[in-house]
């Protein structure tokens, strides 16, 4: 059984109007306006719009089963950024593949982003799966015979500099709880945050999974056999090592000028195959730039038998 996968990530569309409010003064949403403003991110992302409209032509033409995104829909973290998103996605357009979709921390800017599912509700087609008891997260959807497990790693900062997530043991529980009841088949879990950079070390203090650790270990024990992400914004694919019991892919961010890009993978039984397609600005559209595979049946026999 073959299945198809579209993974991006970190496209940070925004809107007009963003509909600031006085409080948002006091919160972080103030930094990262100074941040798209004066320190060049916004110049970054100039045609993210361009890029995501050719994407979605990819989306309709390509075959895939399913769409999978990894988080970071907007700027600042406004629902009209979240519904714009998910407008020039074509969430819940019947003529495109089904979506999954977890938030990443520019979706979860501040707290309020949480306690209204500000992204919950914008995304809402492509947050259908299993869950165990009412929260969110996680969730499973089996595609083919592949299981994508969500698994939501962002959550709210206070300070201008802190981008770190946290998975948090609650959900941890809620993420054994679901892996018992998942039958056979590639487990895939799709998040925001990465468990490790590049070179296999955690990332800066202010910037990684503070609970990375034990989102290994717990991934590890249900029998993961990959791991996909965002939130770096150049793509990579690390191999398992002394540190890390199962591959994981980054697909960087899908609309940063020269860095734009996102992976088409093909899983015939426990084997990917994987494509990076590449935007050519001049011509508006994507073309292959880099191929890579490996087998997922050797992760999934030394983590499978312990949950």
């Amino acid at each position: 059984m073959t299945v198809r996968l579209a993974h991006f990530s970190d496209i940070h569309l925004t809107a007009r109007p963003l509909g600031w409010r006085a409080r948002d003064a006091f919160n972080k949403r103030t930094s990262g306006l100074v941040n798209v403003k004066l320190l060049g991110r916004g110049s970054r992302f100039k045609h993210a719009n361009d890029v995501i409209t050719a994407m979605r032509r990819e989306f309709a033409s390509r075959g895939f089963d399913q769409l999978v995104f990894s988080g970071d829909a907007t700027t600042l973290g406004f629902p009209t950024e979240m519904h714009e998103a998910a407008t020039r996605l074509g969430v819940g357009d019947p003529t495109l593949p089904p979506g999954i979709a977890i938030p990443g921390n520019h979706d979860l800017y501040i707290g309020r982003s949480v306690r209204d599912r500000f992204f919950e509700t914008a995304f809402a087609p492509w947050q259908h799966g299993q869950r165990v008891g009412t929260d969110p997260y996680p969730f499973a959807r089996k595609v083919g015979h592949v299981w994508l497990i969500a698994l939501n790693s962002a959550k709210p900062n206070f300070l201008f500099w802190d981008a770190t997530g946290r998975v948090g043991a609650e959900q941890l529980q809620r993420f054994r709880r679901l892996c018992a009841l998942l039958d056979d088949g590639p487990r895939i879990v799709v998040s925001h945050y990465p468990l490790l950079k590049e070179d296999h070390q955690v990332e800066p203090r202010w910037h990684r999974l503070h609970d990375w650790r034990a989102a290994r270990d717990t991934a590890a024990e249900c029998g993961v056999s990959l791991w996909l992400h965002g939130h770096r914004h150049k793509w990579y694919v690390l191999p398992p090592g002394a540190n890390l019991p199962f591959p994981t892919i980054c697909t960087g961010s899908s609309t940063q000028t020269n860095r734009w890009g996102y992976h088409d993978y093909t899983i015939d039984g426990w084997h990917l195959k994987g494509v990076r397609r590449g935007y050519d600005l001049a011509s508006s559209a994507f073309m292959d730039a880099e191929r890579f595979e490996f087998d997922l049946s050797e992760t999934f026999s030394r983590n499978a038998d312990t949950c």
